[in-house]
């Protein structure tokens, strides 16, 4: 009875396959964590840790939005839990890329506290977009065009282009050719993660049923071998 006022798409993403992605990555950051730690892993594990509380907080939300739908300063306060972890994790992958070039006292702990705080805060402003996101009566978010465009802008100045840079000086460094195999790995799960954040938005903004039945589809099947990806190909090799 709970779940017939949950379209079958949100099911398929949120019950099955968030609840999977959050078990995933949760295992992952353990596996991370109960090696030695120096920054790289603890900055990577940061992502596997933000993740999950994005997608256990969404999961959430939908339930009290079913059991509770009058409770809007509360479903409203989950909601930004669930968004916010999702949207801002993927500095942690660019911050990444950026400790491992081993840049030395170029990159120094002070400096990548600041690139983070720096799009934190930008990921922040854009949640407060009047009329940014909305919801159907269901509690199904609705993102506008303008919070679509803020956030395809700042993720792709903050976060895709910087990677991409680092990337290709990140290449240049590896001359073995297994090592550079490896990187080429990490480096689709990295743009394969980029990916869904872009699909996601499009998928919370168009309201096109073709789109949203296929996405239902894609997002479950390209991130979860993004984060292992990732991990196979140089986290757990640090």
């Amino acid at each position: 009875m709970l779940l017939q006022s949950i379209d079958q798409s949100r099911i398929l993403i949120i019950f099955t396959g968030q609840l999977i992605l959050a078990s995933i990555f949760l295992f992952i950051a353990i596996k991370l964590l109960i090696r030695t730690r120096p920054r790289p892993i603890i900055t990577l594990s940061i992502l596997y840790i933000l993740s999950p509380a994005g997608f256990i907080f969404n999961v959430l939300h939908v339930l009290i939005a079913a059991i509770q739908p009058e409770n809007v300063v509360l479903l409203r306060v989950i909601y930004f839990f669930s968004f916010y972890p999702l949207l801002f994790s993927p500095i942690f992958l660019l911050t990444f890329i950026i400790s491992i070039l081993k840049l030395g006292d170029v990159f120094t702990i002070k400096k990548q506290l600041i690139i983070t705080l720096i799009y934190g805060f930008v990921t922040l402003l854009i949640f407060f977009i009047p009329e940014g996101i909305t919801f159907t009566e269901q509690w199904r978010p609705i993102y506008s065009w303008g919070f679509f465009t803020a956030i395809y802008i700042s993720f792709t100045i903050f976060v895709t282009i910087p990677t991409i840079w680092y990337s290709r000086r990140l290449i240049k460094t590896f001359q073995d050719r297994i090592l550079k195999k490896k990187l080429t790995t990490f480096l689709i799960g990295v743009f394969g993660m980029y990916f869904v954040v872009y699909g996601a938005t499009l998928y919370l903004t168009w309201q096109n049923p073709l789109f949203t039945t296929i996405w239902s589809v894609v997002t479950f099947f390209l991130m979860i071998p993004s984060a292992i990806l990732i991990y196979l190909g140089i986290g757990r090799e640090l």
